[in-house]
């Protein structure tokens, strides 16, 4: 039995881990890419390319678990069934129950840190990345100003456009930005120079320039100022953040509230844990497949059923918003059915494990 248990456990944690792994590869590289190219037109900053990028991974991991050790059981099962190992395990008396019960070793830590994740850590994360974009929205920073090219703010309100430097030296500054009442805003000077006050807050100090402002945005009266010096401030304070979104709220108090939408996010975070192990013990009997098929031949149909069961969640989720489900049911309805069907095959398949085509 130990044998057998290390074997079923090292191939399903390989599978899983592998499946894991390139999911997580795929997604991170896909962000990445969008966000580096957001980055190398100035639309986005660099220094939270990073950050941004650890928080997409954290946010998909709650998904990212589930279904890698879905399809990390049908592969590994599937392999068994392929190479007629399975059949041998069976003539050994051993039942699908357990098999599950050693499978059991890897869905219930699995079941934990799905958990961890949607009841703390994601909500967090999920919290500090509102952080981020309410400062990207917010920032009037100018993250790097190069010669010869246009750069923007992180919110895309000014411009700057620089046509040389020299040390720390800029010559022909063009820059625009929009005032209070939504005209424009354009500066142009000769040159200009970096330099901090003691709050550490950088400024730019153009030279010889000239102000054109619209006065109105109506019939476009402009202002024309010259001067000599203008100091001009690369970033301001930003505004107050507030936590108005669901997802990144605490979980206690979406337990607390009595609020229609805190009740769904509440019992959404409740049933992604228990999703993982619905779906893998689901994937246990969902692997059957003849000796004679390939290996792959269920990974279709997991495919199916694992975007189904995760479609149907959203749909329970709609449903109880708009009110069209009992209040006691809640979002558990889905889950219970999932469980007695589960429950179904499992019973009916005790006492063998079933070359299924």
């Amino acid at each position: 039995m130990k044998i057998l248990e290390k074997y079923l456990l090292k191939e399903i944690l390989g599978s899983s881990l592998s499946v894991l792994l390139i999911f997580m590869v795929i997604l991170s590289s896909n962000t990445m890419l969008r966000l580096i190219e957001e980055a190398s037109v100035g639309t986005f900053p660099t220094y939270l390319l990073f950050p941004v990028i650890f928080v997409k991974i954290i946010q998909y991991s709650i998904y990212m678990i589930p279904i890698s050790l879905f399809f990390g059981i049908i592969i590994s099962l599937g392999r068994f069934y392929n190479g007629n190992e399975m059949a041998v395990i069976s003539a050994s008396g051993q039942s699908i129950f357990d098999i599950a019960a050693i499978i059991n070793k890897v869905i219930t830590p699995a079941f934990f840190i799905v958990a961890l994740f949607s009841l703390y850590i994601t909500p967090s994360v999920t919290e500090y990345r509102a952080k981020l974009e309410h400062k990207l929205n917010t920032e009037e920073r100018i993250e790097e100003i190069r010669p010869g090219r246009f750069a923007s703010s992180q919110n895309g309100k000014a411009t700057f456009f620089v046509e040389s430097s020299d040390s720390n030296v800029l010559n022909k500054v063009f820059f625009s930005s929009s005032n209070e009442i939504g005209g424009l805003i354009v500066e142009n000077s000769k040159s200009a120079t970096y330099y901090t006050d003691q709050n550490n807050s950088r400024f730019l100090l153009l030279k010889d320039g000239v102000i054109v402002e619209t006065l109105s945005s109506i019939n476009a009266n402009t202002k024309t100022t010259e001067y000599e010096t203008h100091g001009l401030m690369l970033g301001k304070e930003l505004t107050g953040f507030e936590n108005n979104s669901l997802k990144a709220k605490n979980t206690y108090d979406l337990f607390i509230s009595n609020d229609l939408a805190s009740r769904a996010e509440f019992q959404a975070r409740l049933t992604l844990p228990l999703a993982t192990l619905i779906l893998g013990f689901l994937a246990i009997p969902l692997s059957y497949s003849s000796p004679r098929k390939g290996r792959y031949d269920k990974i279709f149909l997991g495919a199916l059923v694992y975007f189904g069961y995760f479609i149907a969640m959203s749909i329970t989720e709609k449903m109880f918003l708009l009110e069209l489900t009992p209040s006691s049911l809640g979002l558990w309805w889905l889950h219970l059915i999932m469980i007695g069907i589960i429950a179904r095959i499992y019973y009916q398949d005790q006492n063998s494990i079933p070359r299924r085509q």
